[in-house]
């Protein structure tokens, strides 16, 4: 869905059309994203993320102003910046606007940033630390020699991977880990979704998340996948912020997770959502080693 000719991009569309717009837009690139083969699955993404963006100019990617960012980067890094350890090398496979490399930098000894927008890279390249660098790559087959990485980061990217390409995904982070390196994934869970741009108007996502994930679910695709202690977060973010980034132990099995999710599967919705939060199932975030 293009600009009507003669409509200023200042103006078009009004404001409380653009949540719909957007929508359109990804529904229609969304189709050639699912109708990709593997062979050309890498040059359709970059293609129709950097129509996306060039498409939606008020997409929150130009927008998020500086210090709400910084702020939303200091709560993860409190979250989870325990996991990590000053000699690091710390991959971000989808890294966007650079965000989360730019907080973690002074923690670890060097970050890789990775993602398949040309546009993305260019915007987290005008605030890149001394110590990290930003590339243009897929998630399928990141830019970096085997066993070169001590700690992944895989952030808002499983649900827009075409469904077939998750366990390829998860094999090249394992290869470019160092034995015992630390993968850490967040997604959205299917179980409140959706989470993408079609929340409000459809049931499923019909947006760029191709595929939400349960905690379960994406446990099970992990061990697949050669990884060990595959645990969750215990303990709702608020809680685990309180105790704060030098508390390791706020994480359990993920089998137990998969066990609430099971229970919650069965509630309507409204249930679903109010006992989601406090059983911190709202939302897909794992920690796993490589064997």
């Amino acid at each position: 869905m293009s600009q009507p000719p003669g409509e200023s991009s200042k103006h078009w569309p009004p404001p409380e059309d653009r949540a719909r717009v957007h929508w359109n837009i990804e529904r229609e690139l969304r189709e050639e994203l699912l109708a990709s083969t593997p062979d050309t699955r890498e040059a359709v993404t970059r293609d129709v993320y950097n129509r996306l963006f060039e498409e939606v100019p008020w997409h929150r990617a130009h927008v998020t102003d500086a210090a709400s960012e910084e702020a939303f980067e200091e709560g993860w890094f409190q979250q989870y910046g325990a996991l990590t350890r000053p000699t690091d090398t710390l991959v971000d496979v989808g890294c966007g606007r650079g965000g989360l490399i730019r907080r973690f930098a002074p923690a670890v000894c060097e970050c890789i940033g990775i993602d398949a927008s040309d546009a993305m890279v260019q915007l987290a390249n005008r605030e890149r630390p001394a110590n990290a660098r930003f590339m243009v790559g897929s998630v399928l087959s990141p830019p970096l020699p085997p066993s070169s990485a001590d700690f992944v980061v895989s952030r808002q990217v499983m649900e827009h991977l075409h469904p077939d390409d998750v366990p390829g995904h998860l094999a090249a982070v394992r290869k470019i880990l160092r034995p015992g390196g630390r993968f850490l994934i967040e997604t959205p869970s299917r179980l409140t979704g959706p989470w993408d741009i079609s929340r409000g108007f459809t049931p499923v996502a019909t947006g760029f998340h191709l595929r939400e994930y349960t905690n379960g679910e994406m446990g099970a695709m992990l061990r697949d996948a050669g990884f060990r202690r595959v645990r969750s977060r215990a303990v709702p973010s608020r809680i685990l912020i309180h105790l704060g980034r030098a508390k390791r132990h706020a994480y359990v099995p993920v089998a137990v997770k998969a066990a609430i999710e099971r229970l919650l599967k069965a509630a309507p919705m409204s249930i679903r959502t109010k006992f989601a939060g406090p059983l911190s199932v709202r939302e897909v975030i794992l920690i796993a080693e490589r064997t």
